[in-house]
């Protein structure tokens, strides 16, 4: 008999899905934590766990350098953006 019997197996943990979280989405995020807001909070406001909020502020830079180049149409569409690796 194990010490600690296990709390979650692999058959009763629910995956998350994979969520594409929208350009627009992203600026109000970074918005909020300018403003203050905890990542938390925020995380909870968005439907998203707080190390998502918090990869999305950390990489606000490039996200606000995104929003900046896009046009109206293409901003629903852009939802990611990886380093390219030579």
């Amino acid at each position: 008999m194990p010490k600690r019997p296990a709390t979650k197996t692999a058959s009763n943990v629910a995956k998350r899905s994979c969520v594409a979280v929208t350009l627009d989405v992203k600026l109000d995020i970074v918005k909020r934590h300018e403003h203050g807001e905890g990542m938390s909070v925020i995380g909870r406001v968005h439907g998203l766990a707080h190390s998502t909020v918090h990869s999305i502020v950390k990489s606000s830079d490039k996200i606000k350098e995104m929003a900046g180049s896009t046009t109206p149409l293409t901003t629903t569409k852009v939802t990611r953006f990886r380093d390219v690796y030579v």
